[in-house]
């Protein structure tokens, strides 16, 4: 039993709604980081590389973004956050 292994199982869609809704109060700078965290564990047909992120605007000025993020596969779902920015900031209004 020394070395044994332990099975890694995926996240659910669910798993990863509820983690990208926790995303909260955190600087401008630390949420893409933090957004493809939140995927870790999860895939879509074998496929876990992220799309979305290199098309999200400049959220460095106040006010209220939707970004949309999702695993780069055609069929999987795409998550819309929605944001407010305040003074370097992101707070998570919304996920759909």
């Amino acid at each position: 039993m020394e070395n044994e292994q332990i099975k890694v199982f995926r996240i659910t869609l669910k798993e990863v709604l509820k983690r990208l809704s926790n995303v909260d109060k955190c600087k401008v700078e630390d949420l893409k980081d933090l957004v493809v965290k939140q995927f870790d564990d999860y895939n879509y047909e074998g496929e876990e590389e992220l799309q979305g992120l290199n098309n999200w605007c400049d959220i460095s000025k106040n006010g209220k973004y939707e970004l949309t993020v999702g695993i780069d596969h055609e069929d999987a779902y795409e998550f819309t956050l929605y944001i407010n920015v305040q003074s370097g900031i992101v707070s998570m209004e919304n996920v759909l």
